[in-house]
């Protein structure tokens, strides 16, 4: 039986750029950061000589694991939104307009004004994507009634 789901997983290319966007702009606070190469790594991967770069971080009842890969480094760029295995994390916020302005002084790009969902059981929220440093797709949705 299931119980909880305990994290999710971007692979970066740049760590600390990552870590000045999940923590510095989204709130994320660290838990660990370790590297990890050997018999183990190399097994759960499947990839010979593997070294990675792993930070654990916390923030809004959420696991987020950020994975660089220091060896046997894969494409440079996330898939399109279109792509299968594509994924994004979506944020709750009480003022879209608030937090777009403040995540935009940061340099952070949006792919389009807010939006209002039209149908379904998000009717009413207002939406709108972001990428973070790797291009890996946001979303913050505010709840119709502003939260």
């Amino acid at each position: 039986m299931i119980t909880a789901v305990h994290h999710v997983s971007f692979t970066v290319s740049d760590m600390e750029q990552s870590l000045d966007f999940y923590r510095g702009a989204l709130g994320f606070e660290v838990l660990n950061d370790r590297t990890v190469e050997g018999p183990f790594a190399e097994t759960v991967t499947t990839l010979k000589g593997v070294r990675m770069r792993i930070i654990h971080l916390s923030g809004y009842g959420q696991g987020l694991e950020l994975i660089q890969y220091l060896s046997a480094a894969g494409q440079p760029e996330a898939p399109r939104t279109c792509d299968t295995g594509s994924a994004h994390l979506c944020y709750v916020v009480d003022d879209i307009e608030a937090e777009i302005a403040r995540l935009g002084e940061l340099g952070v790009r949006f792919l389009s004004e807010v939006m209002t969902v039209e149908g379904g059981p998000n009717a009413g929220n207002r939406m709108v994507y972001f990428l973070d440093p790797d291009g890996i797709p946001m979303e913050f949705t505010q709840p119709a009634g502003g939260g």
